[in-house]
């Protein structure tokens, strides 16, 4: 996470960048804007959580550049304003991060696929896939979506980074295992929990505030 441009050489940064342009447009494109916009209760847990992911993502462990974690929020964001909007408030809240630190701009597109459009797209193929085959009730949404969705999505973000790392900088893989994957299960627990606790919270008392929630679907007749 948070990969820095040295690392990595400068025509996959760019590469990178030219990727995530291309998710960002699609994002924003066919965001549901005016669905999220005309809820008070999405505006103000959007507002919130936007606040709240950046103060969690300053918050990152680490020894050396590359090899640091935090929690992300990606899952959470999906569920409760679908994919689109969520990648939007993820990438604002890397960029606000990313001009906080001054960390170099080049690098924004490899750690935006890394970071947002891995977990948001996953996060969104795990939630549709529970839609059509999973039996619709609460339990199971906020325990399904919410904590096994978001471990798997930080899982894969961690093998996406290990496969980046062992092959386009110069680590080796005795040192990615040693300086980053021997943490990675603590993330993924973090992660997991705090979605998990923050979704069944909204889906209890703001149920309204949940994009892919409705009470005629999970609890009525239950």
């Amino acid at each position: 996470m948070n990969l820095p441009a040295a690392l990595i050489g400068n025509n996959w940064l760019w590469l990178a960048n030219l990727g995530f342009v291309y998710f960002m447009y699609r994002a924003l494109r066919a965001a549901t804007w005016r669905k999220v916009l005309a809820n008070r209760q999405m505006v103000n847990a959007l507002v919130g959580l936007t606040f709240g992911a950046f103060i969690f993502w300053q918050f990152n462990a680490g020894i050396r550049p590359g090899f640091n974690f935090h929690i992300l929020g990606a899952t959470l964001f999906v569920l409760l304003f679908g994919w689109q909007v969520a990648a939007a408030s993820v990438t604002l809240v890397m960029a606000a991060t990313w001009f906080r630190m001054e960390l170099d701009w080049v690098a924004l597109g490899l750690n935006g696929l890394l970071m947002v459009a891995i977990p948001v797209l996953f996060s969104e193929w795990l939630l549709r896939f529970s839609q059509h085959y999973l039996p619709k009730n609460l339990f199971l949404f906020v325990l399904w979506n919410g904590f096994v969705c978001a471990g798997f999505a930080i899982a894969l973000n961690v093998a996406a980074t290990t496969l980046t790392l062992l092959m386009l900088s110069h680590y080796s893989w005795a040192e990615i295992q040693h300086h980053y994957l021997i943490a990675a299960p603590i993330i993924l627990f973090a992660e997991a929990f705090m979605t998990g606790m923050l979704i069944t919270a909204f889906t209890v008392f703001q149920p309204g505030a949940v994009l892919n929630f409705s009470d005629a679907e999970y609890l009525d007749g239950k």
